[in-house]
């Protein structure tokens, strides 16, 4: 058990994105060899930019509210990798978890199995030894060569917002990342999508048309629902999640409104627009790793309180991000910026960033570290009046949310 003990250390987030290989034929392979789990299973596969995660949040509480028999995988994770498979709303045990690992270690090394790859087939394995009746798998950061496509039964497609991310992997234009992403949808599927700009509203209703699959657009959600998430981007992934559920009970599973209703009220969904106490302080924590979700924080501020003051950004990018957008989208007038790096990942620094002529660094302090910028903020006179925001990546906000929760006990 040594070696897979080492190896599931190894499933860090850098591991991880270190060995991202896109491709169907490897994991296929182990698949088959595994006998196929959950082959007649259906699932509604999950597929965007930003709002997979929320998507998957909705989904999974209304379907625990109808008390269906179903599993659940997502990624990144933010503290465990158990957390990313899940059935009935419980993460998997380690044990189950590191004996499923361990086979597909020993079994299956001949296929070179990327760290996703490996998490998917664990989880496909758990879900078919659970007898679930239902999948929910949340792409990766693709479609066509994503690990959870090797599924084959995925009669029900949900889109959330489509952007630019990813460009190392999936294409330098939003044409090519739509098209990556897109490529999952096949023949009947049902395709529930939120409101996408003009270019990728074409593509999918191309795409839709081409394979002869249905398509049904979605908007913000009715008023008269209550969101357990907050933030005005989260109606539009509550209601693609409603229309996913809606196209479910068209293949017989029988959810009520009621259900639908209770389940999107109790939707939780850490680290996304969440208020941390930090010492009877109000730090806010949100996952704004790209240009569409800096945009959407971005809207999100408008509706805030003296939000014209200023606003602190406790901020670390990832060295592969578009931080130039981030900042462009994020930074006001009388906005402060403490730049961060992101624990154990290649960050941008300051020092790389004076290039931008059109920001003025005049309000940046470089931190070593975010505890740093956090101590900052209690030196100042005076607590900010609106509530900092600690943003820019899921790695730094669960490193945060870590922190905080140790240092409160």
């Amino acid at each position: 058990m040594k070696n897979a003990n080492l190896k599931i250390f190894e499933l860090s987030p850098k591991f991880e994105r270190d060995n991202i290989k896109l491709s169907l034929s490897r994991i296929k392979k182990a698949l088959q060899e595994l006998g196929n789990p959950c082959k007649n299973i259906p699932a509604i596969q999950i597929i965007g930019t930003n709002g997979k995660g929320s998507i998957a949040a909705f989904l999974e509480s209304i379907l625990f509210e109808a008390k269906k028999n179903f599993g659940v995988t997502t990624s990144p994770h933010l503290f465990e990798v158990y957390e990313r498979i899940r059935v009935n709303k419980k993460n998997i045990n380690k044990t189950d978890f590191e004996k499923i690992y361990k086979l597909i270690e020993e079994k299956f090394s001949i296929f070179e199995l990327t760290p996703f790859e490996k998490i998917i087939c664990c989880a496909l394995n758990f879900f078919d030894n659970e007898k679930v009746e239902l999948l929910i798998l949340e792409a990766g950061l693709g479609g066509r060569l994503d690990a959870t496509t090797a599924h084959k039964s995925r009669p029900i497609i949900a889109i959330g917002n489509i952007g630019l991310d990813h460009k190392e992997f999936l294409g330098d234009t939003i044409e090519k990342i739509a098209m990556e992403k897109l490529a999952v949808i096949e023949k009947n599927a049902i395709v529930i999508s939120c409101n996408q700009n003009s270019q990728v509203e074409k593509l999918i209703t191309k795409k839709v048309e081409e394979v002869g699959a249905e398509i049904i657009w979605k908007g913000s959600i009715s008023k008269s629902y209550e969101l357990g998430l907050k933030g005005i981007f989260q109606k539009q992934n509550a209601s693609v999640a409603v229309g996913a559920i809606e196209a479910l009970n068209n293949l017989g599973f029988n959810i009520k409104q009621k259900h639908i209703f209770e389940g999107l009220k109790k939707t939780v969904w850490k680290g996304r627009l969440e208020i941390i106490n930090y010492f009877n302080r109000k730090i806010l924590v949100d996952c704004a790793h790209n240009y569409p979700a800096a945009k959407a924080l971005s809207n999100e501020r408008s509706n805030w309180e003296n939000e014209d003051e200023g606003i602190y950004w406790i901020l670390g990018v990832q060295r592969q991000k578009d931080i130039y957008a981030i900042l462009k989208t994020l930074l006001k007038k009388n906005d402060h910026l403490l730049l961060v790096p992101v624990p154990n990942q290649p960050s941008w620094q300051l020092k790389d960033l004076f290039q931008i002529k059109e920001i003025d660094f005049q309000k940046t302090i470089e931190f070593k570290t975010f505890e740093n910028a956090i101590e900052y903020l209690f030196s100042l006179e005076k607590w900010p009046p609106n509530n900092p925001v600690l943003t820019g990546s899921i790695f730094l906000v669960a490193e945060f949310i870590k922190f905080a929760n140790k240092q409160n006990c």
